[in-house]
């Protein structure tokens, strides 16, 4: 292992393949488009001279395709895969770098003899091979018709260290960086469209920064749209992107250091973890694994979708909802307020507390205040 290695988040502007584009041949043809700009993005790391660098979630930007064409996904994801592998394959074999990404792909064939859908990661190292792949754990309830993950694995990457991966949702439950640091990671990346809070303010970041510092990781955000990130093992941000855009944040950091601390002891321990893993009570944590603890009887009463409820909900707000809510906005800026108004209120009582509702009674109360 290197002493000192530069690691880093390669940030994406948000390019999606619309639903309405036609059958997966056509969807593919953007999957290609939107694979030569991370390809670029990948040499640009490299040029700064990065060891590794790990891609945001839905990297391809095929989500919203998927949710007009459920039906024909495995027709899209299977060439797509194939792309994917080839090229960042490719890059990394000729500029001697690791790379992490992440879209939706297909998991080997089950006993029913199909291949399920997981939100996934993968893990290339420097000499172009894949050294592990990780499936999400923790979708959302509007993702379960994907195949759920079962474990968080770690990677030892040559000449960098053990490094483990994490998806999007995941980061809300503190359990994964938990399970990643206890699995032996010095360095996790986090491959996202979302934040790690629902609080308000500056919650999710708080969150990141805490989950970096409880376990004492080096933890890489690659956030597409904006707000990606290093963290280093105390919780203090080394590097973040400055836009919304393409860009490298990258951060030079040596893996076997910065996890110095003590307590009323006195001294310092040189890496806290190994006093933080051994003073644990894990008798104390069954809580943890109970699949219906106690606090879900108090919680009867509030309502949640089913899975399937939600997957259709989610796949209505990112396809047809999404349209009629840019027809709202288009409508407003033109002085139909009426119109822009109806359409709002039926958006915001249609998709409740999702970001389609949310954004949607923002807009009506916007249109209220100006009445």
């Amino acid at each position: 292992m290197q002493d000192t290695i530069r690691i880093a988040a390669a940030q994406t502007a948000n390019r999606t393949i619309a639903f309405r584009i036609g059958g997966p041949q056509e969807a593919l043809e953007k999957v290609r488009h939107n694979l030569d700009v991370l390809v670029v993005l990948a040499h640009q790391a490299a040029d700064e001279g990065c060891n590794i660098v790990a891609f945001p979630e839905d990297c391809l930007g095929t989500l919203e395709w998927e949710a007009g064409h459920w039906k024909e996904v495995h027709d899209l994801l299977e060439p797509a895969e194939l792309l994917l592998q080839d090229r960042f394959a490719q890059v990394a074999r000729e500029r001697d770098m690791a790379i992490v990404y992440c879209n939706d792909l297909l998991g080997d064939v089950g006993r029913d003899r199909t291949r399920p859908v997981f939100n996934t990661a993968v893990l290339i190292g420097a000499d172009g091979t894949e050294l592990g792949r990780y499936h999400k754990v923790q979708p959302t309830l509007s993702e379960r018709h994907r195949a759920l993950g079962d474990c968080f694995p770690v990677f030892d990457v040559p000449h960098i260290g053990p490094v483990g991966m994490c998806i999007c949702y995941d980061m809300v439950f503190p359990e994964t960086t938990r399970a990643l640091a206890l699995g032996g990671a010095d360095l996790v990346f986090h491959c996202t469209m979302g934040g790690a809070s629902f609080g308000e303010g500056d919650a999710s970041l708080a969150a990141f920064r805490t989950r970096a510092a409880d376990n004492f990781l080096y933890l890489v955000v690659a956030f597409r749209g904006g707000g990606s990130m290093i963290i280093g093992p105390r919780g203090q941000i080394l590097a973040e992107a400055a836009n919304s855009g393409d860009c490298i944040v990258a951060a030079d950091v040596d893996l076997t250091s910065g996890r110095e601390a003590g307590d009323a002891l006195g001294g310092m321990t040189q890496d806290f973890r190994a006093r933080l893993f051994r003073e644990r009570n894990p008798a104390a944590y069954r809580i943890l694994t109970d699949e219906h603890p106690p606090a879900l009887d108090r919680l009867q009463h509030v309502p949640v979708p089913s899975a399937a409820e939600a997957a259709a909900l989610f796949a209505e707000g990112i396809t047809t909802g999404s349209e009629r809510f840019y027809e709202a906005e288009r409508l407003e800026k033109a002085g139909d307020l009426s119109k822009a108004r109806e359409i709002f209120a039926d958006l915001g009582a249609r998709f409740g507390t999702l970001w389609m509702g949310t954004a949607a009674r923002e807009r009506l109360t916007r249109l209220d205040d100006r009445c």
